[in-house]
């Protein structure tokens, strides 16, 4: 029965934690309750008997940070803020926090859950009798599926940061593919699907390191590709894209929010508004998931 990792083991990720909670403050890259929140979902990571769910959250971390700062002095020349100013990224509050790490938790939670209900929530998931596996068995079915939702949030991550510096122009990943402005929710580059793709194969090497299953890694791989174009696939059908008039450049959002947006005004509203940006990376990090727990039974 799954219980909380050893604590002599935690205090190496705890100072990690500690660090890059210190330094999201500093440089203002989460807000008060994202640091919280972040801080939370670190902690509940580092619980795990497994240490690869923590490592593959920082790896999401870091990378997010490096594209971001990469892609930031392009964007603010191609996306307009919703609230003004550039279309620069501000601080994630909670609600991006666990749109891209909700889903690991709930996985790693559902783990936990064995003590109490008796019953393994996650094998119902994908059809299962219920019946509790071995600690191993439970434990590396949680670490696969955690490592695809990350995968998947790192997929997207880079391939919306670098895919925006693409020197090709952006279509549509849905028919008639055509041409889209750079920021359009729905739009894609080769470029992008290739930053994609690396993202994916990064936190599938986090997961090689520990189990050495380059299989699994290589799954994990495609999945966050998978993820990336899941997510430009809601993007397009379920996701407003609202454009200034004038300039024809794309209004974001703030914190992932809707673009504010005034029938008759000096915005124009394309496509069906369904879900917002968090919306699109929660359902889309969780399908991702879900999908490794299908494949994590169809591997063994």
């Amino acid at each position: 029965m799954i219980t909380p990792s050893d604590p002599r083991t935690s205090p190496i990720s705890f100072g990690i934690t500690l660090v890059l909670v210190a330094f999201s403050l500093a440089r203002e890259k989460l807000t008060p309750l994202g640091v919280l929140t972040a801080f939370s979902t670190a902690c509940l990571h580092v619980s795990f008997p497994s240490k690869v769910p923590f490592a593959c959250l920082v790896t999401f971390f870091v990378a997010g940070i490096v594209a971001t700062r990469v892609g930031k002095a392009a964007k603010s020349g191609i996306i307009v803020s919703s609230v003004g100013g550039s279309g620069a990224e501000g601080p994630r509050n909670t609600v991006q926090v666990l749109a891209n790490s909700g889903t690991a938790s709930l996985f790693i939670l559902g783990a936990f859950a064995v003590r109490f209900t008796g019953r393994d929530v996650l094998s119902l998931i994908t059809g299962g009798d219920g019946a509790v596996a071995t600690d191993a068995a439970l434990v590396r079915r949680v670490v696969f599926a955690s490592a695809c939702s990350y995968a998947a949030a790192a997929a997207d991550t880079l391939s919306s940061e670098f895919g925006i510096l693409a020197t090709s122009s952006p279509f549509l990943v849905t028919p008639p593919f055509r041409k889209v402005p750079r920021g359009t929710n729905g739009g894609v580059t080769i470029e992008g699907l290739g930053a994609g793709l690396l993202g994916g194969a990064i936190i599938g090497a986090v997961y090689h390191l520990q189990y050495r299953d380059a299989s699994r890694a290589g799954a994990i791989a495609i999945l966050g590709l998978g993820g990336s174009l899941l997510d430009s696939i809601l993007g397009a059908v379920a996701q407003a894209t609202v454009e200034d008039k004038s300039s024809g450049r794309v209004v974001e959002g703030a914190n992932g929010k809707r673009a504010l947006f005034t029938a008759g005004g000096s915005r124009v509203r394309r496509g069906r508004d369904l879900l917002n940006n968090n919306g699109v990376n929660f359902v889309m990090s969780l399908t991702i998931g879900v999908a490794g727990l299908v494949v994590d039974r169809l591997l063994n």
